[in-house]
């Protein structure tokens, strides 16, 4: 796993879940809670050997949020994203933070594409992943989960 990322930080998160996080990664009950810190604990191992991987604290240490991106595929990769209930304090600096970090991260993954799937309802949910940097493209989506990807400038 990351070494700045620990177990306790994935279970705080599933957790104490954000609203939109409860959606996305369909936490209904303590069993599927208990896959998805497997799920992500993997996808962050992933992100050790080809990708990024970024934990957002509070001042009292506890996490708001964990970005991830792996490798997939030759120039493809996917993000993911999730978020504890410290989130809506914390939304613009992180907002900010994240288009930094692709922007940074950009030149490292020349022509390269970064994907993502997302079920948020949010009624800003386009114009958010569009001011990180990601286009929405719908051809993309699997039934109610949008598609967006963000393409490095080659």
């Amino acid at each position: 796993m990351h070494p700045d990322i620990k177990q306790a930080d994935i279970s705080y998160i599933f957790n104490h879940p954000w609203n939109i996080t409860v959606k996305e990664w369909q936490l209904e009950d303590s069993f599927r809670k208990e896959a998805m810190v497997s799920y992500i604990t993997n996808q962050l191992e992933l992100t050790r050997t080809a990708g990024y991987a970024h934990i957002w604290k509070t001042i009292d240490n506890e996490p708001v949020a964990i970005l991830g991106g792996y490798k997939i595929e030759d120039k493809k990769y996917e993000t993911f994203f999730i978020a504890s209930i410290h989130m809506e304090q914390h939304a613009l600096k992180l907002s900010f933070d994240m288009r930094k970090i692709l922007k940074e991260q950009a030149p490292h993954y020349k022509g390269c594409s970064c994907g993502l799937y997302s079920e948020s309802e949010h009624p800003n949910q386009i114009s958010w992943f569009r001011f990180l940097g990601f286009k929405y493209v719908p051809e993309g989506n699997r039934g109610n989960t949008r598609y967006f990807e963000y393409v490095s400038p080659s």
